[in-house]
């Protein structure tokens, strides 16, 4: 009787490794399709001045006029998925994608790639509630936080105090603009949704919740308090998830500073 429990249990263990090295295979192979994802999307648009490889111990050195935006082919890309319409860089992270909105489902972007095509690791979106030309008062641009360091994963980078002040762009790239933000943010929050949450539209409301980050102090915030920002500007918000806490978002926000139509 000893003998077949020790069998037994013998089984179960081997099962159980069988199961969770599988997972970690499966997991191994969703993060290499994504960063190879990330690779073919760059080489597709012919970005070969920046590719987002930097380590962040420094900041990037961006050309006057904020030129390197021009080598991101929107013709090309809209051949790839019509939805797409923006990009999106963070110098000194390995934020470097193509944006995109569904019209139909929200949440479509969650679980498909750039190519519209089913991926675990989706692609980086906005909600149709926001236009298309950051005409408004907050723009939200979600993306996962991938285990590999792609999509939003590096948003998490702004935890640290030094990197927070290293780095103060975000550059967003459109066929006919390129727009430049200050960063002036970075903090954990709840899982509230911030469109249906807060009226950014009314400006009291606006500018009080800018009163509120701005009062943020807790450890784990950054806040840019020399950046001026005020119910008059127009920001973005980049929200990814917070590694075992479901009811919370890691946000890093960022003040339009530049705005010029594409050459």
């Amino acid at each position: 009787m000893k003998k077949n429990a020790w069998k037994i249990i013998l089984a179960i263990a081997v099962l159980v490794c069988i199961v969770c090295l599988g997972r970690f295979g499966w997991i191994k192979y969703q993060d290499h399709k994504t960063e190879q994802a990330r690779k073919e999307t760059l080489k597709a648009i012919a970005r070969t001045e920046f590719t987002g490889e930097n380590d962040g111990d420094e900041p990037e050195k961006v050309p006057a006029g904020v030129k390197h935006g021009q080598k991101v082919d929107f013709k090309k890309l809209i051949k790839i998925n019509s939805d797409i319409y923006a990009w999106i860089y963070v110098p000194g992270t390995r934020i470097d994608y193509p944006v995109a909105q569904n019209q139909e489902d929200d949440t479509h972007y969650l679980k498909y790639n750039f190519k519209n095509e089913p991926e675990f690791a989706g692609c980086i979106y906005t909600e149709k509630a926001n236009k298309k030309d950051f005409t408004d008062p907050n723009t939200i641009f979600y993306g996962h936080n991938m285990r590999n360091g792609s999509m939003f994963q590096n948003l998490h980078k702004f935890e640290d105090e030094q990197f927070f002040n290293k780095h103060k762009e975000v550059y967003v790239y459109t066929p006919k603009k390129t727009y430049t933000y200050t960063i002036f943010a970075a903090y954990k929050f709840d899982d509230r949704h911030l469109l249906k949450t807060f009226n950014f539209k009314n400006k009291a409301k606006f500018e009080n919740y800018l009163r509120n980050v701005k009062n943020i102090r807790d450890m784990e915030s950054h806040i840019r308090t020399k950046q001026k920002v005020t119910s008059s500007d127009k920001i973005i918000t980049l929200s990814t998830c917070v590694g075992g806490q479901p009811h919370n978002r890691y946000l890093v926000q960022a003040v339009l500073t530049d705005e010029r139509s594409a050459e």
